[in-house]
């Protein structure tokens, strides 16, 4: 324990004398934008009446909502605000109104032409299935027959005498005259 004692006191002494250089850094100076002097100007917005959404049984009747907006102190005290949703918005460009309304009925006829041939492939499908099902239901009341002919059949062959069973048959006995052939 005395040897490590000694010998561990001198790297600890060794170790906190050595000193690192340490940089230092001076802060910037911030720099803050002037601000420019604004005033309020208020929008006036009519909200009609409406259901809330969180309690159906709740009812808001029509009232204002005001929108603070602040613009320069230059601006003139006559500005005139309107709501946002007077205009449409720049991404919306609607066609006029023949254009429009000549792109509703191209859109409208090409539904129509892809209907009818639906149509008409439904109808050919249908008749080719009903000539299949004919079919079939004849094959089936032909093979009927047939398995009722061959139950018929088998019953017969049942119901005959075998060989053993059948009674004897007389047999003539030929007359003297008659010529006996080999």
């Amino acid at each position: 324990m005395r040897t490590t004692s000694i010998l561990l006191f001198p790297v600890l002494v060794a170790g906190c004398a050595t000193q690192r250089p340490v940089a230092v850094q001076i802060p910037l100076p911030v720099v803050i934008a002037a601000a420019s002097a604004t005033k309020p100007v208020e929008t006036r917005y009519d909200v009609r009446g409406y259901r809330d959404v969180a309690d159906p049984s709740i009812r808001h009747e029509a009232h204002a909502i005001y929108r603070r907006t602040r613009v320069p102190l230059t601006a003139s005290d006559d500005l005139e605000t309107v709501p946002r949703a007077s205009y449409a918005p720049a991404s919306v460009t609607p066609l006029p109104a023949s254009e429009e309304l000549t792109a509703e009925l191209a859109t409208q006829k090409k539904i129509t032409t892809e209907l009818r041939a639906m149509q008409a492939s439904l109808a050919e499908t249908e008749q080719k299935m009903q000539a299949q099902f004919a079919l079939l239901v004849r094959q089936s009341a032909e093979a009927q027959k047939l398995r009722e002919q061959l139950e018929k059949e088998r019953n017969r062959v049942r119901t005959i005498p075998t060989v053993e069973n059948a009674p004897a048959m007389p047999v003539a006995k030929p007359s003297g005259s008659a010529e006996v052939k080999w």
